[in-house]
């Protein structure tokens, strides 16, 4: 798979995770990107955390969109976190610049490390998640979770992640075939050239 190929992109930013950390470590916020390809599969593309200032996150934030272009950027907007979020829009069209933001409310109703294991746990469990070799920090949360001393990462992965639309059922994939041959029998195509497409539809799946 070629990264740079893969357009299904989302992103999330917690401007604050290291808040619900252990008194021990610095607040800092955490930054995930990850594209999604035919199969579902999940291709971490950029992981960060770190304590900077509002004003650098929001650099950060503007950079990362450039750079990745992801669909949706998702901000947790939870409490005083959707300040942020107004602040991030205010420079963005101060910039000149645009970045799909959707404020994303995370439940207080459940457990913070129960919601992260409900998302990833599937994915990680199908071998559909992905990271790339200098993505330490990601790996050591992921590693240790939900015991370790930050989750900061690992939770804007899993926020990241849930932006994407749900794997296709085997019914659903079904359909898009069947769709295919209605649609060009229909317009009359010939039954080799019904067959080239529907092989190329799913190939494109693999």
């Amino acid at each position: 798979v070629h990264l740079d190929e893969l357009s299904n992109r989302y992103a999330f930013c917690d401007p604050s995770g290291g808040k619900r950390a252990v008194k021990r470590t610095k607040a800092r916020s955490a930054i995930v990107v990850v594209a999604q390809d035919t199969l579902s599969r999940f291709f971490v593309l950029h992981a960060w955390g770190d304590a900077v200032s509002t004003d650098t996150l929001i650099d950060t934030i503007l950079d990362v969109q450039e750079k990745y272009q992801p669909r949706v950027f998702g901000i947790e907007a939870n409490a005083m976190q959707s300040l942020f979020a107004d602040a991030l829009l205010r420079e963005a069209r101060f910039k000149g610049k645009k970045v799909p933001i959707r404020g994303i409310h995370q439940t207080t109703k459940v457990n913070k490390e129960f919601r992260i294991r409900s998302i990833l746990q599937s994915v990680i469990a199908d071998g559909r998640l992905f990271t790339q070799q200098h993505q330490i920090d990601l790996y050591n949360e992921i590693s240790s979770f939900p015991t370790g001393a930050t989750c900061d990462i690992v939770d804007a992965l899993a926020s990241a992640i849930a932006l994407a639309p749900p794997p296709r059922t085997r019914r659903q994939r079904d359909g898009e075939v069947d769709n295919l041959a209605s649609y060009l029998r229909q317009s009359g195509a010939h039954p080799r050239e019904i067959e080239k497409r529907i092989r190329a539809l799913e190939r494109s799946r693999v």
